[in-house]
Parts: structure tokens; sequence; C-alpha cells
């Protein structure tokens, strides 16, 4: 999709109602909602986090977004492909804030680039005990992204295009760390596989794409 195309729709974007859970679900594992009514899961007591999905034009002017490989370290999420983001930290003045700050620290983007688009529905991480809340940003100018060695393994710029592709979604086997092998829904960019929290935020953020088309 050409990024003055995705510019004209954000308006219908900001005005529609939030899938929400149902969204989310979609691509969430099935073990997961079991893990969620075990847990009996209660936000005060969950670390806070946030991670930006932020569009912006490739260099052959067509809308883009960027995941990241995370380093692999010893936790639950190392070498996983994920937003930029992290923990709210006592600097931050707001989730926003933390997105922001965490965008520039492992991507090198400047906070003054990006423009706040809105809020999706935060998802909550049994395995690491996490609650992210996912915001959405654009920048409307090309960016040259420069990884933060000690966190970030690779840096993935995927075209809005294979998002919106319906032959991306489909199942595969995971190795996890909590649950060993299991099978998932999953988005496939390039071989990239982008499950868990991070597949469950885009799917929200595909059918508010698809709903403003559709207006």
């Amino acid at each position: 999709m050409l990024f003055t195309k995705f510019e004209s729709l954000l308006s219908k974007v900001i005005d529609l109602p939030l899938p929400g859970i149902e969204a989310q679900k979609k691509m969430s594992p099935m073990f997961r909602a079991q893990e969620l009514i075990n847990l009996k899961l209660d936000k005060n007591k969950a670390k806070k986090s946030a991670v930006l999905i932020l569009f912006y034009p490739g260099t052959d002017n067509q809308t883009h977004f960027v995941l990241i490989q995370r380093s692999v370290y010893p936790g639950v999420h190392s070498g996983q492909i994920s937003f930029p983001g992290g923990k709210k930290d006592s600097v931050d003045r707001s989730f926003w804030d933390t997105a922001l700050r965490e965008a520039n620290e492992e991507i090198n983007v400047p906070p003054s680039h990006i423009s706040k688009l809105l809020t999706l529905t935060d998802v909550y991480i049994p395995p690491s005990n996490f609650m992210v809340y996912p915001f959405v940003g654009v920048m409307k100018n090309k960016f040259s992204f420069e990884r933060e060695v000690k966190e970030v393994e690779k840096i993935l710029e995927v075209p809005l295009s294979e998002l919106l592709n319906s032959d991306n979604e489909t199942r595969g086997t995971v190795l996890t760390s909590y649950v060993g092998e299991v099978n998932v829904p999953m988005y496939l960019f390039n071989d990239v596989q982008v499950w868990g929290a991070t597949a469950s935020i885009l799917s929200e953020m595909k059918e508010l794409i698809l709903s403003a088309l559709k207006e």
C-alpha cells in the first residue's frame, strides 16, 4: 500500500472502535486462554511495558512497519520477534513515553519524528508476567534504523501489504522455554515467524486497517 493511501486512511482508523480481544484471539495460541483462566489475572500485579507499531514510508514509498529480533539472553523472550518496546521506567511520564524511549534506545528513532496515532488493546503475557500497552505511531519520512547491538539482533522492515495478505497467516511449531514445542497461529513474513503477543497485536491492527478500507 502506498504511504499516501495509508495516510488517507488514518482518520477512519482513528474513528473506528477497537476490535479488541476478539481480534487478538485470532492469532493467540490455544494454551494462552487457559493460562489466563488459571492465573486469574490481576493487572495491578503485572509488570508494565509498552511497545510501538511504527508505520513509515519505505524507499519505494510503500507503507512499512518495523519489527525487531531480540538478542539471545537468559529469559523467556530470548531471540523472539517483537515490536520495539520494553518495561516502563521511573523516568517515563506515561506508557507512550515508554514506547518512544524504547524505540529510541533500540532502533535509534528520535521521539520528535513520531506522531501518535492511537492506543490498541493491552495484552497480558503470562510467562513473563507483563502487561503490554501497544501504541501506533507514524513517521512521515523515510528513516535509516540503527540497532542497539546488546538488545537487538536484527531489525525487520515489513511492508504493510505483507500483513494484509491472508496467505501470510498460517500455523507452525515453535520451541518455547516454558511449555516446550507448541503449535501456534503465526504470520510468516519472508520466512520470519511472528507469533504470540506480537501476532495478537498485529491481528487487531490488521482488522482496523481492513475495516477502514471498507468504509
